[in-house]
């Protein structure tokens, strides 16, 4: 399940055995860390480069990298990979091997196109970590979130933090991203309509957004605790809290203005009483989410019309 790790896994990634490996994601635009609870996720291209994993009271960490991405590959550095990671030297033969573990994974994504994990990773990025990532109002805590216990699979969670906000920790509010990459992505069992009823059923449950709010705000201090996140920080906020309406932003990546698929979708929406829904229009271009860039559901569907007509 996704969430904030214990504190000894965090202090180990801060500055224990993990910290080199903190470093290179610091230092490297195309690695993503999350959260899962009891393990931690490093993505590149949206595709999961390494995951660790420790139990209750262990310090140390089992490393694994996804075999199906290397089918092919005879190279014999993924069997001398440290199957524990029980020592920094541990860690820094992994980080060592990212470089190789990226140029198997390129070779799979390029049969394999996994495009909208991918546009999902580059959101966070935009977000969190860019060069423009202080002037953006949206923090991205996961990406690929799931808590089976409350049937929640979401592609991104986050929080809005205004700019006007930024010395008050206390005014950060929920937000889920659903992103659809390309015209085919809007209907089906996994389209537009069919996750907005989903989210329907799962913040309209109280106990459950209280928890959401509580996972988002953790992982976003410990993101800040490890560096991976940028923005100018107040020496007045230490730490963030998140409270409020939950927004759900869909982000339609690639869309086709010349389909009148997505209008026809939007025909069968309606407004949820549970949540605030907006959908992303890009400042000129780009991912850097911002509140003025978030239209309802009648000002989409007006954008929408205004390209048919």
């Amino acid at each position: 399940m996704s969430g904030p790790v214990s504190a000894e896994f965090f202090q180990d990634l801060k500055d224990g055995k993990l910290r080199l490996l903190t470093s290179k994601v610091r230092t490297d635009d195309t690695l993503l860390l999350a959260f899962r609870g009891n393990s931690i996720n490093i993505y590149y291209r949206g595709g999961s480069i390494l995951r660790l994993a420790n139990g209750p009271g262990n310090r140390n960490y089992t490393a694994h990298f996804d075999r199906n991405y290397a089918k092919g590959s005879t190279d014999p550095l993924l069997d001398k990979l440290p199957k524990v990671i029980s020592t920094e030297a541990d860690c820094v033969v992994w980080v060592e091997a990212i470089p190789l573990l990226k140029e198997i994974m390129n070779s799979f994504f390029a049969i394999h196109a996994k495009s909208e994990r991918e546009f999902q990773q580059l959101v966070a990025w935009e977000n969190n970590r860019s060069a423009i990532s202080n002037a953006t109002e949206y923090f991205i805590t996961d990406i690929e979130y799931a808590d089976v216990k409350r049937s929640a699979r979401l592609d991104m969670l986050g929080l809005k933090w205004l700019s006007a906000d930024r010395k008050n920790g206390l005014r950060c509010s929920p937000v889920f991203i659903e992103m659809k990459y390309g015209i085919g992505a809007y209907d089906g069992d996994a389209g537009i309509a069919t996750h907005i009823a989903d989210l329907n059923a799962i913040l309209g449950d109280q106990a459950t957004r209280d928890q959401l709010n509580l996972t988002i705000a953790a992982q976003f201090n410990q993101l800040s605790g490890l560096g991976l996140v940028r923005f100018n920080r107040s020496i007045k906020v230490d730490q963030v809290s998140v409270t409020g309406d939950p927004e759900v932003v869909f982000l339609l990546a690639n869309h086709n203005p010349r389909s009148r698929k997505l209008l026809n979708t939007l025909e069968t929406v309606e407004e949820s009483p549970h949540f605030k829904l907006r959908f992303f229009a890009a400042s000129f271009a780009g991912y850097g989410m911002h509140d003025s860039c978030m239209m309802n559901l009648t000002e989409f569907k007006a954008r929408v019309s205004s390209y048919l007509n």
